[in-house]
């Protein structure tokens, strides 16, 4: 996403950095690139009251509406604004100091690029337990892959059945089972406190130049099971 950065950096009140987990680290030649298509759907964002845990959302606000974000490609210009309206801010409560947020999403994803020799390949598909096939060299196409099952996440994610998170695993394990999977950062400069009358608005960037991955040892392996869904950067704002 492209954004303003003299306004934000004029506005700013606070700042989360958030980097998601990579989600196949276990590949030993992995290799990441650019994504041109990262497609995400948000499904909750919450506010986590003082006492939340990596491992633990306590007393958990929602600011964002009902139903989903639909299918935001961060990788587009014009995602900033799709993904920041999701959430509104004048929904928490005054004077209460919010110092985690938690995100429930899908866990497909689409996603176009390349990484080390092996580029994306149109209508090829992953699975929860295996990688998405790729293509040697030619035009990256949308492939759609998935964050993998796994009992070895730390506490900050695990997985849930529903879109809502009525329904999840335990702390560090996204399960057969689970559709969607939460994931929770700190909020950094000591939280969040909304003051009345001063409402704060909430802006998204992202940054998705190791977003695509591989994890073959050459181009000889690029049509066999191994593209993945890699770490975006992600950076959500409050400002005036």
């Amino acid at each position: 996403m492209v954004v303003n950065k003299k306004l934000l950096m004029k506005n700013l009140i606070k700042s989360i950095l958030i980097l998601f987990i990579s989600f196949y680290s276990f590949n030993t030649f992995a290799a990441t690139g650019a994504a041109t298509e990262y497609k995400v759907t948000m499904t909750k964002l919450e506010l986590c009251e003082t006492g939340s845990t990596t491992a633990n959302c306590l007393n958990p606000l929602t600011i964002s509406p009902s139903g989903t974000s639909g299918a935001v490609d961060i990788a587009s210009v014009s995602a900033g604004a799709t993904a920041g309206s999701y959430g509104n801010i004048a929904k928490a409560k005054i004077g209460t100091l919010y110092t985690y947020i938690q995100i429930t999403m899908s866990r497909q994803f689409s996603i176009t690029g390349t990484a080390g020799s092996c580029a994306t390949k149109a209508g090829e598909t992953g699975s929860k337990t295996a990688d998405a096939k790729g293509q040697t060299g030619g035009t990256p196409g949308s492939s759609t892959l998935y964050v993998p099952d796994s009992n070895a996440y730390d506490d900050h994610m695990n997985g849930s059945v529903d879109s809502l998170g009525a329904t999840v695993s335990n702390d560090g394990v996204v399960g057969s089972n689970d559709e969607y999977f939460q994931y929770r950062k700190i909020i950094s400069g000591g939280g969040l406190k909304v003051k009345a009358g001063d409402f704060p608005t909430v802006k998204v960037a992202f940054d998705v130049s190791n977003a695509v991955g591989e994890g073959t040892g050459g181009a000889a392996a690029c049509t066999a099971n191994v593209m993945y869904a890699n770490e975006p950067g992600m950076t959500i704002s409050f400002v005036d």
